[in-house]
């Protein structure tokens, strides 16, 4: 053999001896304790045979061929047989009788293997079929166990009766209730499973003392009260409740553990005629035993299945939020701390899922921002809200966030849906700068171009209606009625280049153009105000400040037609970094659905905001009436370095 196979073979050796020298104490392990649970008495010559509560040999059987494999069945075989004969059955038929467990734990174990069985339990269908596996697997044994005897002795040499059916029903449920008390346990045992445990202690000190405390009451109960038999019922109720507590605070593991306490507890009184089973028949003691047992297995593994249900619901729920395509999180209202964060979430942010868990959503908003999502969200907002983010790396982005209060793990929470709208609104700004040049260059033409050749001509008319006046000559009425239309379309075409384009009359002053809008919309006792607030030069472009006008336009008309406002002010703030334009009126105040958007004039003055990269939002006044706002940031590049505050009062 050449030197590195020699070598390698070497290799194999030293790593398999550990391997069979752990096999081996794993065998003898399993060997003694199914050895001493079926050698300590359990049937005892006083009930000869009917009370059988030699429960635990088949759950540590399946326990350990599960776990450890298909080396345990040497040890489940031997220590079967020496327990059947050690309980007074002949030699003979105990080696055939002693092969019907390992069968058994080998038909549960390849139906649990066939269909998929997962021993933590994690998921709704493992226990199902960890019991229905349970129950055909341990039908084997009983079958096996009795035929066997039966066809050996027709006579059961432990209680000198026939053979019956109800011997084969006792056996199989013997064996399959060993299976549920002890088996569950045995096969999701962890030192994750115990986490629990050590990190609530506060709950496990607690249960321990209930737990002792039970244990102390069942076993000492004639002593305290002769009424003992007024006290199963409670003690029996206690230690399900006390079972299913702490398998919904800690899980299956420790349950089962409390839960086998409590029935090694009955089982103890029981065997030995104290505490709550004292004097009691034989007939009313397998019912109450049975029953005990019961109570403490079946809410357990009934409760882990829910749980585990829920647990794949909550799975479920987890991978289609985590697979949602667009940006998702859940933030808690109080603290704003993020709770749970989505895939997209970091694709759109840039940061690490770690790196936004640890934070709160102010570190998505810009550090010039007022507008921000928290200051937002409440649950009369309307939605969408239309935001500016901040991703990683400085990146400015226009989001549309939705958002809906919920319930997360007992914290009042938001969930937040953000829609990256940036391309959305690059292309809509795009569109309506062309249509606003476009609308501007129209507006100039027949200001500059048209309007000027009515006046010229309303000039020469005029001329030449004062030159017939003069001459004495008599006026035509045509020449007259020819003055009056020129000075009438002169009129209309100034007025047409005013909608078109509102500020080529003003040269682009916002501030001016608010003024007129102001004075014309002013009448009878409606009151409309003006006031400016300048720190810095206004640097929006001509198109920009359009919008805004427009947008000042709409809702001062929806205040004055649909609000029965009295008094409205419109307010514009220039600072260094935005443009804050705002119209408050006193009238009735908006509605849900207006707030929405539903209505024409709302989504325009929407549209005109985010076209130009501004935030819009529209809020009822505490005393009355209807805030619209519209916050846009100013170029970077042309902001100014010297602000200058001349907050101006402009006239009605």
């Amino acid at each position: 053999m050449p030197p590195r196979d020699q070598a390698v073979s070497r290799t194999g050796a030293r790593a398999g001896t550990p391997r069979l020298a752990l096999d081996l104490l794993r065998a003898l392990v399993v060997f003694a304790a199914i050895l001493s649970i079926g050698t300590i008495d359990l049937e005892p010559q006083g009930w000869v045979g009917h009370v059988a509560v030699w429960l635990l040999s088949s759950g540590i059987a399946l326990g350990a061929a599960i776990r450890w494999g298909w080396v345990q069945y040497l040890p489940i075989y031997a220590a079967n047989v020496l327990v059947d004969v050690l309980n007074r059955r002949p030699v003979e038929p105990a080696l055939l009788a002693a092969l019907g467990l390992p069968a058994g734990v080998f038909a549960t174990v390849w139906l649990l293997e066939r269909h998929g069985f997962d021993n933590t339990f994690e998921r709704g269908r493992d226990m199902p079929l960890f019991i229905g596996a349970a129950l055909a697997g341990m039908f084997i044994p009983a079958a096996v166990g009795v035929g066997v005897y039966a066809a050996w002795s027709p006579i059961d040499p432990l209680d000198d009766n026939p053979w019956t059916r109800i011997d084969l029903l006792r056996w199989w449920l013997n064996d399959f209730m060993g299976v549920l008390i002890l088996a569950p346990l045995l096969v999701s045992v962890r030192w994750k499973s115990l986490r629990p445990i050590i990190t609530q202690p506060a709950s496990s000190v607690l249960f321990l003392l209930l737990l002792i405390g039970l244990v102390a009451t069942t076993i000492a109960v004639p002593r305290v009260s002769p009424a003992s038999q007024f006290a199963r019922q409670p003690i029996l109720l206690a230690s399900t409740i006390l079972v299913v507590a702490v398998c919904l605070r800690s899980g299956l593991v420790p349950a089962a553990i409390a839960g086998l306490i409590l029935t090694g507890t009955a089982v103890f009184c029981t065997l030995f005629n104290v505490g709550v089973m004292h004097g009691m028949g034989r007939f009313p003691a397998l019912v109450t035993l049975w029953t005990y047992v019961c109570a403490m297995s079946l809410p357990v593994l009934l409760l882990t299945w829910l749980l585990a249900q829920q647990r794949r619901l909550e799975r479920s729920y987890e991978q289609l939020f985590d697979a949602c395509p667009q940006p998702l999180w859940v933030h808690d209202r109080a603290t704003l701390c993020f709770l749970v964060v989505n895939a997209a979430c970091e694709r759109q942010y840039g940061y690490s899922r770690g790196e936004l868990l640890q934070s709160t959503v102010a570190l998505l908003s810009p550090a010039d921002e007022d507008l921000t999502l928290d200051s937002m969200l409440t649950a009369g907002t309307p939605q969408p809200v239309a935001l500016r983010h901040q991703t990683r790396d400085g990146t400015s982005i226009s989001v549309e966030a939705w958002f809906q209060p919920i319930d997360y793990c007992g914290h009042p929470a938001w969930l937040v849906f953000a829609f990256d709208v940036s391309e959305r609104k690059a292309l809509e700004g795009a569109l309506v700068t062309a249509i606003s040049g476009e609308q501007r260059r129209l507006g100039q033409d027949l200001h500059d171009g048209l309007a000027q050749d009515l006046t010229v001509a309303s000039m020469l008319t005029g001329e030449l209606a004062a030159q017939f006046e003069e001459r004495k000559l008599p006026i035509f009425p045509e020449v007259k009625q020819l003055t009056e239309r020129i000075a009438s379309a002169l009129v209309n075409a100034r007025s047409i280049a005013h909608g078109l384009s509102p500020l080529t009359s003003s040269n682009g002053d916002l501030g001016a153009a608010l003024t007129d809008l102001a004075k014309s919309s002013t009448v009878g006792e409606t009151l409309v105000e003006v006031s400016t607030h300048m720190e810095s030069d206004l640097h929006l472009t001509f198109e920009s400040k359009t919008h805004l006008y427009r947008i000042a336009q709409e809702a001062l008309q929806n205040a004055l037609k649909h609000a029965a406002a009295r008094r409205v002010e419109i307010r514009l703030a220039v600072r260094s970094t935005k443009v804050m334009l705002e119209i408050m009126d006193d009238g009735r105040g908006i509605r849900r659905e207006e707030a929405r958007g539903s209505g024409f004039g709302t989504n325009t003055m929407r549209y005109r905001a985010s076209a130009i990269g501004g935030l819009l939002s529209m809020r009822a006044r505490a005393d009355g009436g209807t805030v619209v706002s519209c916050q846009v940031p100013q170029p970077a590049e042309a902001v100014s370095h010297a602000p200058r505050p001349s907050p101006a009062r402009a006239a009605r």
